[in-house]
């Protein structure tokens, strides 16, 4: 009775034993994918991101478009995406080497705006930009577009030295901006004062200095758009390290039904 109970238990484990190899022969091991990317004229593009879907394991290509990566196994796919270009996905499968040509996305060229003196839909697409319509700037009670501005964008300080209605006001983005010596005296060698720069003013794409800006009729304006941070500098060159104001002027609106007529 023994015997047969010592067989029946050796039998169950011997089963056991055999059922764990059929389960290790379904899992599948990391595979290393490498590439290249190009583009349609066949040149190598740089920095493409190469990410595994539905994960953050990923890479970007090299000076030479080429990439290397490690995947879970053949049913991982590769999403390859880069600015201007629409995004490709890549099922791996039992592919070693995969090489990929990217086409551009009109779509998102379309997106991609560069910029130097002239207006663009709220102003520049960099990250701090405050905008001001016509809306806001129309049946103000005020003499100049310096104080129409007062309280009105965050971070653009308004100043004006007195009630003459028709002196400038001071404009200014951030605050203070640099330090300058106080003199050259002995007792002023060691002191500074805080100087506040003023940003760059373009009016319709040209640039205009603080009066002539106080010059406009606030009613005639149709937008105003400020440019707060540094990056603004990358496009307008080093005279807008103070920031940028653009302005935009009302112009005459043509009507729908005119419109057609013309061009029927």
């Amino acid at each position: 009775m023994c015997f047969l109970c010592f067989l029946f238990l050796f039998a169950g484990t011997h089963q056991e034993i055999q059922a764990i190899p059929d389960a290790a022969m379904k899992i599948e091991q990391d595979m290393h994918i490498t590439g290249i990317v190009q583009d349609a004229n066949k040149e190598p593009m740089i920095g493409v991101s190469v990410v595994v879907k539905g994960t953050t394991n990923g890479t970007i290509t090299d000076f030479d478009g080429r990439y290397d990566i490690s995947v879970a196994g053949s049913k991982t796919v590769l999403v390859f995406s880069f600015v201007g270009y629409a995004t490709k996905e890549v099922t791996v499968g039992n592919q070693k080497t995969i090489n990929v040509t990217l086409a551009e996305d009109s779509e998102l060229m379309d997106e991609v705006v560069v910029i130097g003196f002239q207006s663009q839909k709220k102003g520049n697409l960099t990250a701090a930009v405050a905008s001001v319509g016509a809306e806001t700037l129309q049946d103000r009670p005020v003499a100049n577009i310096g104080q129409a501005l007062q309280g009105m964008v965050p971070g653009l300080n308004v100043s004006i030295a007195g009630g003459d209605p028709n002196k400038v006001p001071n404009l200014n983005i951030r605050g203070a901006t640099t330090f300058r010596q106080r003199g050259t005296s002995n007792d002023d060698k060691n002191k500074f004062d805080v100087v506040s720069g003023s940003p760059l003013i373009l009016l319709d794409g040209v640039e205009i200095t603080a009066e002539d800006l106080n010059q406009l009729n606030p009613n005639d304006i149709d937008n105003m758009s400020f440019l707060k941070d540094a990056s603004a500098a990358a496009i307008y060159g080093t005279r807008a390290t103070f920031g940028v104001i653009l302005v935009t002027t009302r112009g005459g609106n043509l009507p729908a039904k005119i419109k057609n007529r013309i061009f029927l």
